[in-house]
């Protein structure tokens, strides 16, 4: 639904722009502005190419961004589960208190964390999950050889769990600053503009490029935005890892 909207919206603002567009070409006849149109056309694609550079490293840092948090997930949510499963060597209380834990935090990052996305801080709520599962582990007195060996893994698993959490968060924060969406606004805004200075003299596939460029300025702008937030439903990272994780854990607390 809201990918749609997006290109409904699109192309609404792209039939405003050509409307304005039309109104300046009834005020300015194309003759005058043919004599320009090789001055203009260098400047436009000098700053064209600069735009267009501007625009494909953002949608890549994007996608980038939305990668690692898409990979961090599915080891976070792996790790999850091998935590529960290396439990189960000790004491059955024991195990069934750490499963329980990672349910929590499995169930919390999918329905709580993955909501909010980055309107507000819930790490705080985050860490506390966290906090509970190592208060557990520490708490866990391994006895002979073979629980001391699966204690270090337990260990082992636990710290990797936490820096895939960092790692998904970091990868989460890094947002676009206001400066730059400004300027990108600006240089979309100047793009448009510039076709205003050609003297086509075919008025209509004039007004069609018009259409077009603004078309497409405003649906990848909106995929910048939207990469922006790596967890926003539709185009970010979908919390299906820790769904599976969630159902698992399940069922090892059913055995």
């Amino acid at each position: 639904m809201e990918l749609w909207l997006i290109i409904l919206g699109s192309a609404v603002v792209a039939f405003v722009t050509t409307g304005v567009h039309a109104l300046f070409r009834k005020r300015v006849q194309p003759s005058p502005l043919a004599e320009h149109n090789e001055v203009t056309a260098a400047v436009y694609a000098t700053f064209g190419v600069l735009y267009a550079v501007i625009l494909g490293l953002l949608v890549s840092h994007g996608q980038t961004r939305r990668d690692l948090v898409s990979e961090a997930s599915v080891r976070e949510s792996a790790l999850l589960v091998d935590v529960a499963q290396l439990a189960t060597a000790f004491d059955s209380t024991m195990a069934e208190s750490l499963a329980r834990a990672c349910l929590r935090y499995a169930d919390h990052v999918r329905m709580v964390e993955w909501r909010l996305g980055t309107m507000e801080d819930h790490s705080l709520a985050h860490r506390i999950h966290l906090a509970s599962m190592w208060q557990i582990v520490r708490s866990i007195d391994p006895v002979g050889p073979r629980q001391e060996s699966v204690y270090r893994t337990l260990l082992e698993r636990m710290s990797d769990l936490s820096s895939e959490r960092y790692e998904r968060q970091a990868a989460t924060g890094d947002h676009m600053s206001m400066f730059l969406r400004v300027v990108l606004l600006i240089g979309a805004v100047v793009t448009v503009l510039f076709l205003w200075f050609f003297g086509m003299q075919h008025y209509r596939i004039h007004l069609t490029y018009t259409w077009l460029v603004t078309f497409m300025l405003v649906l990848v702008l909106a995929l910048i935005f939207a990469l922006d937030d790596p967890m926003r439903p539709g185009v970010g990272v979908e919390p299906t890892d820790f769904e599976r994780a969630a159902s698992e854990l399940r069922t090892i607390l059913a055995k």
